[in-house]
């Protein structure tokens, strides 16, 4: 194996042995950058494509992907294809990751040599070993690169560690002594970046610390010209605190100061006033006609006020757009004043738009509002977490985050005295959050999602009509805010009865709840428009499908995917909220469906994007394939009563190992199916497909007979009789009326059977089961 090396603290260069390797291409550059910054981590096919695609992405951008992956493995160790499984590139599904055991970066060992550090037993040693890291450095991360990766928030944040490790060895030269050493480093640094103050802080120290005090004084004149010219700004606290330092003659070893942070030596020069002094109390209003939802409530309410565990509370609060999260968890925060007498903090973090909200801003807010004057509020992230959780140690807050994107985004913002509670909302499930306590919102139940409606628009006007307020319930889908718009526009109407607005939002949709701010159509459009081309189609797509659920299969069969692809998208769907989770079906299926009103917003995005073609293929290949497989059921059922007439419509097969796992069991698969088997018939129906329509409705018959279940059968033969009427198919005619026929006798059948088991159960005879002998059911045929 060759010995692979890679560089991008400066630079990207790549060695195999002594050789330098040229790669040229631009974007394959780009691609090696990506998956070096996160080496030994899986970087997602999407990520790589964000990046090197930020706007103009081409039709073969997977294809694209997958060739530059290709060439970089041939063209950093062309050996490797000789050697199955031997790559330093690995491919994982639709990602890829470098392997660190087969070569090596220089921004790995840099941060193994920061962890080293981080184990020294002395300021000297742990000084040495941090210097020792930075010489790694030779310039900014990626330099070479593009201005748009050079922008990457990986490059970024890899800087940030440059940054971050240098000030901390400023800080132990400080104590020991030692300025001379970090100079050069500092100076490199700061020529880089000109306007980061807390590099120059440190420089105008280390510069004093170091006996050049005129300098010092220079390099913080030049700077706050800079600030004034280029930003329009005076210095802040903690280049203040710098020059404060220099002009009292304090930069001297650690022994009368302790290398205090330049913004806190500064904080007590200027006496900010204590924090201790502030209530903070940010919470928006409570939602006035908040409705249902009392054993969530009371479980939050105990979540938050438990103490004894050591450590933060935590309360996730998740769900799909519109499902009341935010008005949950302000309304329990609102009723927690005593239990918090300190104050309560709020941030809207805008996780579900496209620009999340940026927690060192969010810090520097809370700071505000905990007493910290704006001139002393650090600039680095890191010292506005330590002195936030300093601020909060010991005292009883609130914290409500709303809308959070992930983990990461909220992670700072984090107390750090189990005195305090956090509540998290977000549409994301926040996976990894370990010892939170976890509450999934769902939809309304039918009275409680009537009482919301009752609330906005009045009892009486829902009392007099019922039916219609559950239709207009059900039509939003029981979310409270899709609730309130509806009962918000009905208010300012009050000429219109329920039944006429149940009709308008059948037909027109979420054009009836598009009422001001938050608008239910925007917050669905803005977990759309976050997934990547390929998810949005598959929404478009399966939308279009009238099946009430349906399992990885169809999803497979509908978008001509795989079976493992279309699970992996069902999943990163549903964790969008653009699909739901179901239970599992009698097959052991995991099964998805769309909530109502994402349906309908999938439908118009298909109307907008898709041509009718490519909505007619999907449409007529899914009812394919289900006829596929209902008839091949069929066949495999234990017993038959009817032997089935085929028609000419079209059949799609699924992969026979596909075909054989789903119909091991075809009692189960007709089970799992047999809504969806109706509401195909329906669709085929309304599309004018008759022979798939008949053909369908006949293919359950033998089920039907197994179980007497004839309900979902009849309705399916009754469209299918309509739709051959109206087509003039006249074998398709006849097989539904003789399966309507056979349907009657066998409904009118298991009636007879209830009178006889009544019978038996008023007397002394006991209902008698079939007998041993008796013969099997003799089949018969459809017309």
């Amino acid at each position: 194996m060759a010995n692979i090396r890679f560089s991008l603290l400066g630079s990207l260069r790549v060695w195999r042995g002594d050789t330098e390797v040229a790669i040229s291409s631009d974007k394959q550059r780009t691609v090696l950058a990506l998956l070096l910054l996160k080496a030994g981590t899986p970087v997602h096919r999407q990520e790589i494509i964000d990046a090197v695609w930020s706007e103009g992405v081409p039709d073969s951008v997977v294809n694209l992907v997958q060739t530059y992956v290709g060439r970089l493995r041939r063209r950093v160790d062309p050996s490797h294809v000789a050697r199955s499984g031997a790559s330093w590139l690995a491919g994982l599904g639709p990602a890829y990751a470098i392997r660190l055991d087969r070569c090596d970066t220089d921004l790995v060992r840099f941060r193994t040599a920061v962890a080293r550090a981080g184990r020294a037993g002395s300021p000297r040693e742990t000084l040495e070993l941090l210097l020792r890291a930075l010489q790694l450095w030779q310039g900014p991360c990626l330099s070479d690169l593009g201005h748009a990766v050079r922008g990457h928030p990986w490059v970024r944040a890899a800087d940030q560690e440059r940054v971050d490790v240098l000030l901390e060895a400023a800080k132990f030269a400080l104590q020991t002594g030692l300025t001379c050493e970090v100079i050069p480093q500092l100076r490199a640094v700061a020529a880089a970046e000109p306007l980061n103050e807390a590099v120059h802080s440190w420089l105008v120290l280390a510069l004093a610390g170091a006996g050049a005090q005129a300098e010092a004084l220079a390099e913080y004149e030049a700077t706050r010209r800079r600030l004034a010219d280029e930003l329009g700004i005076d210095p802040g606290p903690q280049l203040r605190a710098a020059h404060l330092q220099v002009l009292r003659q304090e930069t001297g070893p650690a022994s009368s100061y302790e290398a205090r942070e330049p913004y806190e030596l500064y904080e007590s020069y200027e006496a900010a006033p204590s924090g201790g002094t502030f209530r903070p109390s940010l919470l928006p209003p409570d939602v006035a006609d908040f409705t249902g939802r009392e054993k969530t409530v009371g479980r939050l309410r105990g979540a938050l006020t438990s103490r004894g565990t050591g450590s933060v509370a935590v309360a996730l609060v998740t769900g799909q757009g519109g499902v009341g999260k935010t008005a949950t968890a302000l309304h329990v925060a609102h009723r927690l004043g005593e239990a918090f007498p300190d104050g309560q903090l709020h941030a809207d973090m805008q996780g579900s738009g496209t620009c999340p909200a940026d927690p060192s801003r969010v810090l520097a807010r809370f700071l505000r509002a905990l007493g910290v004057h704006a001139s002393a509020v650090p600039h680095d992230l890191e010292e506005r977490i330590d002195l936030y959780r300093s601020r909060l140690a010991g005292r009883r807050m609130l914290v409500v985050l709303d809308d959070v994107a992930d983990h990461a985004q909220a992670r700072p913002l984090l107390p750090g005295s189990p005195t305090c509670s956090v509540i998290v909302t977000s549409r994301s499930r926040l996976p990894g959050w370990p010892g939170a306590a976890r509450f999934e919102l769902e939809p309304l139940e039918p009275g409680e999602a009537a009482d919301m409606l009752a609330s906005v628009l009045g009892r009486e006007r829902v009392a007099a009509e019922p039916e219609a307020a559950a239709e207009v319930a059900r039509l939003c889908g029981r979310l409270p805010l899709a609730l309130r718009a509806a009962g918000t526009r009905l208010a300012g109407r009050t000429h219109w009865t329920l039944a006429r607005f149940a009709e308008r939002l059948d037909r027109d949709g979420l054009d009836e709840l598009a009422l001001g701010d938050p608008d239910v159509r925007t917050g669905i459009a803005a977990g759309y428009h976050r997934l990547d081309e390929a998810a949005r189609r598959a929404v478009r797509l399966l939308g279009v499908l009238d099946l009430p659920s349906f399992a990885p299969w169809t999803i497979a069969m509908a978008l001509e995917t795989s079976q493992e692809a279309a699970e992996e998208l069902a999943d990163s769907l549903a964790d969008a909220r653009m699909l739901e989770i179901t239970e599992p079906d009698a097959a052991g299926q995991t099964r998805y469906r769309f909530h109502e009103l994402v349906r309908r917003y999938a439908r118009e995005q298909a109307a907008l994007e898709e041509s009718d073609t490519a909505v007619d293929v999907v449409v007529i290949r899914t009812l394919a394939t289900f006829l596929t497989l209902a008839q091949e059921a069929d066949e495999r059922l234990p017993s038959a009563r009817y032997t089935p007439i085929r028609g000419r419509a079209p059949r799609w097969p699924p992969p026979a190992r596909v075909r054989e796992k789903l119909l091991a069991d075809p009692l189960a698969w007709f089970e799992s199916e047999r809504e969806s088997l109706v509401a195909a018939v329906l669709q085929a129906s309304v599309r004018g497909l008759d022979e798939l329509c008949w053909e369908l409705a006949a293919a359950m018959l033998n089920d039907a007979a197994l179980r007497s279940s004839w309900t979902g059968v009849e309705r399916a033969l009754r469209v299918a009789l309509a739709a051959c009427r109206r087509s003039g198919d006249r074998l398709g005619e006849s097989v539904a009326l003789r399966g309507l026929a056979e349907a009657r006798r066998g409904r009118e059948h298991c009636r007879e059977g209830d009178e006889v088991l009544v019978t038996a159960r008023g007397g002394t005879e006991q209902p008698q089961g079939p007998a041993e002998n008796d013969p099997p059911m003799a089949r018969s045929t459809y017309a």
